[in-house]
């Protein structure tokens, strides 16, 4: 058995070389940055990296005040916490590489934690997740790397990037279940050019077993799934300690039929459209949140069938080989992991886009990401402004 996990490993390894071989600017030796975060993903890819020859430096970001948390019992289900980090120089020592913690702090409270409370407040649901990675992995850190000299920066995104006469194309990875090509639409051509992702081609499945053999000691840790900086995933309870929640008295919960008030709520921004579950009225048969009205500090209830919209605004579209000239008919995802529609989309700026999709879609949220694709490939993506 231990050959054959070695024979897998070497046989993913020269794929992998296989695949960074038609990268510009590819050459055995050369410096990359491998973004660490602590997890098996970014782990397994650092060490290939360094096993197929590249000068790696870890890197793990530092992005906000955890306040003494870290434990694996305050942490599970999180990431970048102080275990993870030491997680991520634990790999970098066993393969023998450089690795180090930098403080991103305050670029991260700007540009990830301050838009999240903002899109809350304003009756939005935002994505920090996405937000992070523009800010931080697509810049921030590409600021690292010019700093130490390398050529790119790797992450452990399960995504690929293709070179051909056109540029550089974003598309979907080869496990699709564990696709990521959703939170990484604000690629453009120059971060493309300077990005890898080693882990295109390898099944989640493989990855972990790349772990055990190894022994880089994480292949029973558990996947990130909460935002960072949000405790327990308490949205509400966040924004309130954030001191930024406007001081309102109990609202109103109208029925969007004939305004009638079914209820009050303790606070707008602790619902987002589509929710069924604790709004505290009692109604015949079961209401869902179509909308919030931050202006009237009103939470506006429904019938299921009035969460259907059949168009909507993007706003601070990116493309990664540019805007269309014209309308296209493409494929739209408005969750990471719901299914692609048919949508056309109607370019109102280079950045401002009217997507019509071809059947109504349930519950589009402003604030989250609406990503367009064609076939396996990432066109562009923007936020949800509004609903048509």
């Amino acid at each position: 058995m231990e050959g054959d996990a070695r024979s897998l490993i070497q046989d993913e390894l020269d794929r992998m070389i296989a695949n960074l071989k038609g990268v510009q600017g590819y050459e055995p030796g050369v410096r990359v940055i491998a973004a660490m975060s602590g997890g098996i993903d970014s782990s397994v890819m650092a060490a290939l990296l360094h096993m197929a020859g590249f000068q790696v430096v870890g890197v793990s970001m530092k992005l906000f005040d955890k306040g003494g948390e870290g434990s694996r019992a305050d942490s599970a289900g999180r990431c970048c916490t102080l275990d993870d980090f030491q997680d991520a120089r634990r790999v970098a020592h066993r393969m023998g590489f450089d690795h180090y913690v930098m403080d991103f702090g305050e670029r991260f409270r700007r540009d990830v934690m301050d838009p999240f409370l903002v899109s809350y407040l304003a009756g939005e649901t935002p994505s920090p997740c996405i937000l992070c990675n523009k800010h931080l992995k697509f810049d921030a850190l590409f600021r690292t790397t010019d700093e130490l000299e390398a050529r790119f920066v790797a992450t452990g995104h399960y995504a690929k990037i293709h070179l051909d006469e056109q540029g550089f194309h974003l598309r979907k990875a080869s496990d699709l279940s564990k696709d990521q090509s959703y939170f990484l639409f604000p690629h453009t051509q120059s971060t493309l050019a300077r990005t890898l992702f080693p882990l295109e081609s390898i099944p989640k499945s493989t990855v972990r077993g790349m772990a055990r053999h190894l022994k880089l000691g994480l292949e029973e840790k558990p996947e990130s799934q909460e935002i960072c900086f949000v405790p327990d995933d308490r949205y509400d309870r966040f924004i309130e300690a954030s001191g930024k929640a406007p001081r309102l008295e109990a609202g109103p919960i109208r029925h969007v039929a004939d305004g009638a008030i079914l209820g009050q709520h303790q606070g707008y921004w602790r619902f987002t459209i589509g929710q069924r579950k604790g709004l505290g009225v009692a109604f015949s048969h079961p209401l869902y949140v179509i909308r919030t009205d931050p202006g009237t500090n009103t939470v506006w209830v429904g019938e299921d069938d009035l969460l259907l919209g059949s168009e909507l605004i993007a706003r601070e579209v990116s493309w990664c080989l540019g805007p269309p000239d014209r309308s296209i008919t493409c494929s739209a995802r408005l969750r990471s992991r719901s299914a692609e529609v048919p949508a056309t989309l109607e370019l109102l700026a280079p950045a401002r886009v009217r997507v019509l999709f071809e059947s109504p879609q349930r519950a589009i949220t402003p604030g989250q990401a609406v990503v367009f694709y064609q076939g396996d490939e990432v066109l562009g993506g923007g936020w949800i402004e509004r609903i048509g």
